[in-house]
């Protein structure tokens, strides 16, 4: 696990950097609902100052699962000692962010030495559905552990990658900033004329502008 960084020290080069806001947009949650529950997400998971927390790629996909199990009612005391059994399980600091993690729809399963077993300190917690749509835009990698994510769904022309451009959202198969796609429409750019601009087709520019549109 050498290669990943700890819950307390900074991340390391390819690993993403993601505050508040971009938590928010990319995992198309609420603001005002991410904002308060990241100030106690873990808090050894997050580095920067009290103001300015931000969180790695890892610790990103981890925090969906975190938000929903706190909207479903479960304490964080309990999520923390769920989390802790399932790194000891599966062997890495970022369990929920782990390929073997699946659900149903009563209890959250890992695989455990090729057998499903239910995932807490006695194997036996039951807990909420979540939502398969979310584990499908997730790509993992040698490590096992997520490497990309994709936000919208049944749609691959906008991804998280967080070896490419700190993690922020990208064309897929480029290093382009959605970002600056929708900088440019704003800016009265049309759809072709940023198409041509870039060499990328109209769809995928239509797509980077809904994508920041609808988080707006």
């Amino acid at each position: 696990m050498s290669n990943v960084s700890t819950a307390t020290e900074n991340p390391k080069l390819g690993e993403g950097i993601f505050f508040p806001r971009d938590v928010a947009n990319i995992l198309r949650l609420k603001y005002e609902k991410v904002y308060p529950l990241m100030n106690g997400f873990w808090q050894t998971r997050t580095f920067g100052n009290d103001r300015n927390k931000a969180v790695n790629f890892y610790a990103l996909i981890e925090f969906y699962f975190y938000f929903h199990f706190r909207q479903n009612g479960m304490s964080s005391q309990k999520i923390k000692k769920f989390h802790q059994q399932l790194a000891k399980d599966l062997n890495t600091r970022y369990p929920f962010a782990h390929y073997e993690i699946r659900t149903d729809y009563k209890n959250i399963w890992a695989m455990e030495s090729g057998n499903l077993v239910k995932a807490d300190g006695k194997k036996q917690y039951d807990c909420f559905h979540l939502l398969d749509s979310f584990l499908h835009r997730i790509v993992y990698g040698d490590n096992k552990l997520a490497s990309k994510y994709y936000p919208l769904e049944n749609n691959a022309n906008v991804v998280v990658d967080p070896k490419r451009q700190f993690g922020q959202t990208i064309i897929e198969g480029t290093s382009i900033k959605t970002k600056t796609i929708y900088s440019l429409y704003l800016g009265g750019e049309t759809d072709q004329r940023i198409s041509n601009l870039y060499n990328i087709s109209i769809e995928k520019v239509r797509d980077a502008i809904s994508f920041h549109a609808t988080a707006a």
